[in-house]
């Protein structure tokens, strides 16, 4: 038998066998952040410090420990964009996430985490929330360990790596690598007006998104502002997703925020209730924002500010849906 074949079906059936998108995978999650991080223009980003520990109303969210699966599931469920989360190592060489150098705070037992190993770690049960004296009951979690968190989040969220110990940078990004999530890891460090190097062009800075941290840095060797700190950190080859402000007085925040604004970078506040204002002196925070129907997020971003690591993403999320704002 034989088979005719018009010109037009000839073409759809070339198309069919030489077509990409046959084998290309859908863009997942995780990867839709990553491009709204290097695009300040496609609306607030929200990171989540120590994931979402709050309780939440907008879905009914108990709280969950910080620093927790819980608490990045939460983040998962709330549509946050970033989780934040703290690397420290074991006693027996395990890159674990918690923030404090002893588990007192955090969990019902004793002791430095460079002291214990993983089984003793993760024999311990994590308290609620913040825990300390603040919430002091235990749930069911215990200390995980960064390879389970970074396995977590493939493909769904992205996370900050706030890495506590020096001596660990290089094996956190390297874990970051081996997981697949080397695109979807933020790192940051401190920089001063004394940091020599463009630290984003530093070897492992380079192969994942990374963003310097500034403050007022007052007594420093040249005496330079945080608005040519950054412009320093700006002139590598490798180019920061965005700069993070820490203790900034508001004098010196409008210089800055041009330099970011100009180079098309996006600008970091932190708003936490947990420690209080650390980004703009004076602009407030989470509680504030609570206080006031969310005003004081909205100033923020009315200042410049596009990217905020919030204790309230769930209250946050709700503000910027009832103003219109883009995220």
């Amino acid at each position: 038998m034989k088979l005719f074949l018009t010109k037009q079906t000839s073409a759809l059936l070339l198309l069919a066998v030489l077509s990409p998108c046959q084998a290309a995978s859908p863009v997942t999650r995780a990867e839709q952040i990553r491009q709204k991080l290097d695009d300040p223009a496609a609306g607030i980003f929200i990171a989540a410090h120590r994931g979402c520990h709050n309780a939440s109303p907008r879905l009914a969210l108990a709280a969950a420990p910080e620093n927790s699966r819980a608490a990045l599931e939460h983040c998962v469920l709330l549509g946050v964009d970033m989780m934040e989360l703290d690397v420290r190592r074991a006693g027996d060489g395990t890159l674990v996430v918690i923030h404090d150098a002893s588990v007192d705070r955090t969990t019902n037992g004793h002791g430095k985490v460079a002291d214990l190993t993983l089984a003793q770690l993760q024999q311990l049960r994590l308290k609620q929330n913040f825990g300390g004296q603040m919430a002091p009951e235990l749930s069911d979690e215990n200390v995980a360990t960064l390879a389970e968190m970074l396995e977590a989040a493939k493909g769904r969220i992205m996370l900050n790596l706030d890495i506590k110990e020096p001596a660990i940078y290089t094996d956190t990004i390297a874990a970051a690598a081996a997981h697949g999530m080397a695109r979807h890891v933020l790192v940051k460090t401190f920089v001063d007006d004394g940091t020599t190097t463009v630290m984003a062009d530093q070897p492992g800075f380079s192969t994942v998104p990374y963003m310097p941290i500034v403050g007022p840095w007052h007594g420093t060797a040249q005496g330079q502002s945080p608005a040519q700190i950054v412009a320093r950190q700006l002139t590598g080859q490798h180019r920061p997703v965005g700069v993070e402000l820490v203790f900034i007085p508001a004098d010196q925040y409008r210089p800055l925020q041009q330099v970011v604004a100009q180079a098309g970078l996006r600008l970091w506040a932190n708003a936490l209730t947990s420690v209080g204002v650390i980004s703009v002196i004076g602009m407030g925070g989470d509680l504030e924002a609570l206080r006031t129907g969310g005003q004081t997020w909205g100033a923020l971003f009315a200042s410049g500010v596009n990217t905020i690591q919030t204790d309230e993403p769930g209250p946050l999320l709700d503000y910027l849906e009832r103003e219109g704002i883009k995220h």
